[in-house]
């Protein structure tokens, strides 16, 4: 018996039980035959491997796991100085995951102290983390022993075993390892009972079986893409990463595994909010390519100043460059931008920015420049895709995104600042035939929102950006316009649906007008006008809206927002017109006030005279009109003004020679601007 056991348990341990030695010497014929076997086959990077003694030698690992690439590195009497000797050739291949199962033969044949033994071990998984860092490690527990089965061996063993295991729990605990208990799983009343073990210690196929099961949430199938989230060296627990179709969260080592997925063109962290993705050239690099030979998507990101859950950020829509002269124009309102970004940022609230889309007229080439030119902003810009930046003429929709993924990577993705939740998503749908697209969200977009939602708490602050606009007021009460597809967005009531548990604002544009649509308690859209005017022809959008941006201030969850016209200070937020400026408004005094909300009030002063509420009503703006009205003088010969509902009217009382008018937002602030009235 003292023969057939020490050949089972450790062919490297002759040993008397009289006698037993403080180490053991692993170094025999044995082991250097399976060894120098085992370096013959080398380890790879998409190689999960099984390191252990006899115990994880006799696991059938490739049959257990066949979809994993999982390797046998088990050597029947080794310890952990053994494996430690042979680490060279298994860490040298940079494999995905190593699953550690050593220091059983230790205890029973040496009387090495476990603390001594927690050392040994700890110098092995030092070295792992230094020549490979990106494996991801996992601490099995040691498993218990029948005592009875061969009283002289292992009588007392138990006891060290165990005590070994609390050390071994501890220590992953502090070092950020996932430890796996087996030993719970086995044990029963002290002992490894009878059908798990052929001889008080290897296992039968019953106890492999329970083994397998304990391994199975960990063992990463193939095709699985794994990496890491670190800031300055250290692992970020808890931030999700994503393929596009797969959420997952890192774990306290900032480790993750995402499942294989054929469709993945780029993996994306959703950067987490204290932290900031590295920026290059203009463009946050939130992602990468998704690699498909099994290496590590590995993302670092670098820590912001604390108190951003002050902060804020600015949305420009459509700047849709058609031709080069135009980006001196672009340029003019970058630093308007610029200027807006950094007052705030002075009063201690950092910026960032969205665009909502329509980068250019369709020449992707402009890319680059545009990303120099809204680098001087100051601020870094996240990026919605437009209808423009769609490729089109192409067979599907799904070659649509090409070229703005080769330059701004996954059209759709996540962020977080503050207290905030940032989703941008792709609602330009081409439907494969010329130039034609709808406002849709297929359901690979939406599933994959769900699953983005789901590690957000209900009732935060969500804010969705993308192009084409969602909502408008009364919508949802009339028959759908199937002409006007391409206009809105189709199934938005998916969206809202999803967005239902959040405070939720949309950002978007597309319209080149102004519409704020509060659509519910707790969900509002924000369509804002175009950065270009009239696509740079003019200094106002068809609807008589300044060509401007829209800025909002965060604090904690609670948004608050305003409209910024360039070249103009912030107080600029209304024109007033009257019958001179257009024969419709005889008789009355009207006021464009663009940003407005059911929420505003309009009031007009006559001749400085008590206040008279203003109505809102639908109307056309006298300047744009005259701006727009010869085709002759415009690159775009289809520009038109476009009427809107953000227009208020009072009638104008006979003789009156000035009016002031005051609108106040909903936030309390309030704005001003006169006129006088020429008889």
């Amino acid at each position: 018996m003292k023969r057939l056991i020490l050949t089972l348990l450790s062919t490297a341990a002759a040993v008397t039980l009289a006698a037993q030695p403080d180490s053991l010497d692993y170094r025999g014929d044995y082991y250097f035959s399976k060894r120098s076997q085992q370096e013959s086959l080398p380890v790879r990077p998409h190689h999960t491997v099984m390191l252990g003694n006899s115990l994880t030698e006799r696991g059938a690992w490739a049959e257990y796991f066949p979809e994993a690439h999982v390797i046998n590195r088990g050597i029947g009497g080794d310890c952990v100085a053994g494996m430690a000797a042979r680490l060279d050739s298994i860490v040298a291949g940079r494999p995905r995951a190593i699953f550690l199962m050593a220091g059983v033969n230790d205890l029973i044949f040496s009387t090495i102290a476990p603390e001594a033994l927690l050392r040994q071990y700890e110098r092995l998984l030092d070295r792992i983390a230094a020549e490979s860092p990106a494996t991801q490690v996992f601490i099995q527990s040691p498993l218990p022993l029948d005592e009875a089965r061969n009283e002289p061996y292992f009588t007392g063993k138990n006891a060290r075993i165990e005590a070994f295991d609390r050390l071994l729990r501890r220590m992953a605990a502090r070092r950020g390892l996932k430890f796996i208990d087996i030993r719970s799983r086995m044990l029963r009343d002290g002992k490894l009972p009878a059908e798990y073990t052929v001889d008080g210690i290897h296992l039968t196929p019953a106890g492999y079986a329970v083994w397998v099961e304990a391994l199975r949430p960990y063992v990463t199938p193939a095709g699985a893409r794994i990496g890491t989230v670190t800031c300055a060296g250290r692992g970020l627990a808890g931030v999700v990463v994503s393929d596009g179709d797969n959420c997952a969260a890192t774990d306290s080592a900032g480790r993750f595994v995402l499942p294989a997925n054929d469709r993945a063109r780029f993996v994306f962290v959703s950067t987490p909010a204290g932290y900031a993705s590295p920026s290059e050239e203009g463009v946050v690099r939130h992602y990468l390519p998704a690699k498909s030979d099994g290496s590590s998507h590995d993302f670092r990101l670098r820590r912001n100043p604390p108190g951003e859950t002050r902060h804020g950020f600015v949305v420009v829509a459509d700047p849709q460059l058609f031709a080069r002269k135009e980006f001196r124009l672009l340029e003019r309102a970058a630093e308007d931008i610029r200027q807006t970004a950094a007052a705030a940022e002075r009063s201690g609230r950092p910026m960032h920015g969205i665009c909502a889309g329509d980068i250019t007229s369709g020449d992707h080439t402009f890319y680059t420049s545009y990303n120099e030119v809204m680098s001087a902003t100051g601020i870094e810009f996240r990026n919605a895709m437009g209808n423009h930046d769609m490729k089109l003429w192409g067979r599907s929709h799904e070659t649509s995104a090409a070229a703005f993924e080769a330059m701004y990577g996954p059209a759709y993705y996540s962020y977080n600042v503050g207290e905030v939740h940032y989703a941008v998503l792709n609602d330009n749908y081409y439907i494969g035939r010329d130039w034609y697209y709808i406002g849709y969200l297929e359901e690979r977009q939406l599933a994959w929102l769900e699953r983005d939602l789901s590690f957000v708490p209900a009732g935060t602050t969500v804010v969705v950006a993308l192009h084409i606009p969602t909502a408008f007021a009364g919508k949802d009460e009339k028959p759908f316009d199937y002409p006007q597809a391409e206009r809105s967005l189709c199934n938005h009531r998916a969206l809202h649906r999803l967005l239902e548990p959040y405070d939720a604002h949309v950002v978007s544009g597309h319209m080149h007008t102004t519409t704020n649509c509060p659509v519910r308690e707790g969900l509002y859209e924000h369509n804002v006008a175009a950065l270009s005017g009239a696509w740079w022809q003019g200094a106002i959008c068809t609807d008589g809206t300044p060509a401007g941006y829209a800025v909002f201030e965060v604090d904690g969850g609670e948004v608050t927002w305003y409209y910024k016209s360039v070249g103009h200070p912030r107080s600029f937020q209304l024109k007033i017109y009257d019958s001179k400026d257009d024969e419709a408004f005889a008789g009355r005094v009207v006021a464009n006030v663009w940003n407005c909300d059911p929420a505003w009030t309009v009031e007009m002063h006559a001749d400085g005279g008590r206040p008279v509420r203003m109505e809102r009503t639908t109307a056309v703006d006298p300047q744009a009109r005259r701006l727009y009205a010869d085709a002759s003088k415009l690159d775009h010969k289809w520009i038109t003004v476009t009427p809107s509902d953000h227009y208020y009217a009072a009638p104008l009382p006979a003789g009156t020679r000035r009016v002031e008018v005051t609108a106040r937002d909903r936030f309390g602030n309030t704005y001003r601007a006169e006129k006088r009235i020429n008889r």
